[in-house]
């Protein structure tokens, strides 16, 4: 396997900075850490830079605080100047990990999230019936927090040898008491580093062709239930002994047609797909909310318009209906008229805007 070094040159050089700067700024402009940084943006990044490279710079202390989506989740954040640091090493060595990702790897990772993952799920279901009778699904447990450092470490080795890169990422490693903390941007990768080499195996060794990971949630598909069976405690024994994870003890291997493959907030079938329970009490209740609060259609199709968005994936247009909610191909624009050139969001990202119409 190749390892790449002559990283922490570019990682520290200026330009690199200012540029992880703007990028973690990004839709937060208006936060009082963002404006006072940014205020005295090359002293701030040059006082960075000197620390980076005298080896002095060390990872704040984290503010934490608890959030319920649904279940209890401890969440870490650093200082505005922490971030521009984590954006700095990602802008370097986010195309060296991508690379060492299969193409069943998803979460935290451009084109791969919740949507492409449910579209990836319903071809293969809908193109292969007999070989998706049933799914293998597996949570780890207590993940992020149990993310063995020295573990960790021997994996980031295995694509850098920068010995000075090296010694910041186990500065960051290491910064919390346990594991890796969850809201940290680097964290997200550390993630699906963590489990990456778990992923070639199927693929590869084992030979699984319908396995999809996001995150510590995975799912596997297959036509023989006793295969599945046998693959549960090959990836059980390897958590155990190469990660120091385990898996919970709520894993599944059923038939899909049975209850349908419960994953990424829809609950897939072979045929068709539904939006979880949980996800179509939540639209009900914003709904019911907003309208007891005397607003109109309209206003709470603005309102509720992310869970309005998460339904559009499924084949739920029975409960919109049911709630008088049109689907986005159903709202036209009552007035406007913008002219001009298209542009790729990528070609207007960090760039002045003069709107002139």
């Amino acid at each position: 396997m190749k390892r790449y070094g002559n990283l922490f040159d570019r990682v520290v050089e200026y330009g690199n900075l200012e540029q992880a700067f703007h990028n973690a700024a990004r839709h937060k402009t208006r936060r009082s850490e963002v404006i006072e940084y940014g205020s005295h943006l090359e002293a701030n990044l040059l006082q960075l830079q000197r620390e980076l490279i005298t080896g002095t710079y060390r990872t704040s202390e984290y503010k934490t605080f608890i959030i319920y989506e649904p279940k209890e989740r401890k969440i870490f954040k650093l200082p505005f100047r922490d971030r521009v640091v984590h954006w700095a090493i990602m802008q370097v060595i986010e195309p060296i990990w991508l690379s060492n990702f299969t193409r069943d790897t998803y979460s935290c990772i451009r084109g791969r999230g919740i949507h492409p993952l449910l579209y990836k799920l319903r071809r293969d279901l809908k193109a292969d019936p007999e070989g998706t009778r049933y799914c293998l699904k597996i949570d780890v447990r207590k993940f992020y927090p149990s993310i063995d450092h020295e573990i960790m470490k021997q994996v980031i080795r295995r694509k850098l040898k920068d010995a000075r890169l090296l010694a910041l990422l186990d500065g960051i490693v290491d910064s919390a008491e346990n594991g890796v903390p969850i809201g940290n941007y680097l964290s997200q990768f550390f993630a699906n580093l963590y489990l990456s080499e778990l992923d070639h195996i199927m693929k590869e060794e084992m030979g699984i062709r319908y396995y999809y990971r996001f995150a510590d949630d995975i799912v596997l598909l297959d036509g023989n239930k006793e295969k599945l069976h046998g693959t549960l405690v090959f990836i059980n024994h390897y958590l155990n002994n190469e990660r120091a994870l385990s898996i919970k003890p709520n894993y599944q291997v059923f038939p899909v047609e049975s209850r349908g493959v419960n994953y990424v907030g829809y609950v897939t079938f072979h045929d068709y797909c539904l939006a979880r329970k949980q996800n179509k009490k939540n639209l009900c209740r914003e709904v019911a909310k907003l309208r007891k609060r005397g607003m109109s259609d309209e206003e709470i199709r603005i309102k509720a318009s992310s869970r309005l968005g998460f339904m559009q994936h499924c084949n739920s247009i029975y409960l919109l209906k049911t709630l008088n909610m049109k689907t986005f191909s159903e709202v036209t624009n009552s007035s406007g008229n913008l002219t001009g050139d298209k542009y790729h969001i990528d070609d207007i990202l960090n760039r002045e805007i003069h709107l002139k119409g």
